[in-house]
């Protein structure tokens, strides 16, 4: 019998591969770090590394204030 939905994680990769066309090449090569999905985009829970990498990032380059 067939899952009626997809686990949150495969859902996201499944995102990611019709963002980039469906070339899984392309989501690994993605550049798109502000995407709230990006530590996601392999399938897999993130790595430790990954998201410390992620952290010391955002750190240096916060996100600009948008005004309303």
């Amino acid at each position: 019998m067939d899952k009626l939905y997809d686990t949150p994680i495969k859902a996201i990769r499944e995102k990611c591969l019709d963002c980039s066309c469906w070339q899984p090449g392309e989501v690994r090569q993605c550049t798109a770090i502000d995407c709230p999905i990006y530590p996601y985009r392999m399938g897999t829970r993130p790595s430790e590394e990954t998201l410390k990498t992620l952290e010391d990032y955002y750190s240096k380059n916060p996100k600009p204030i948008k005004e309303v």
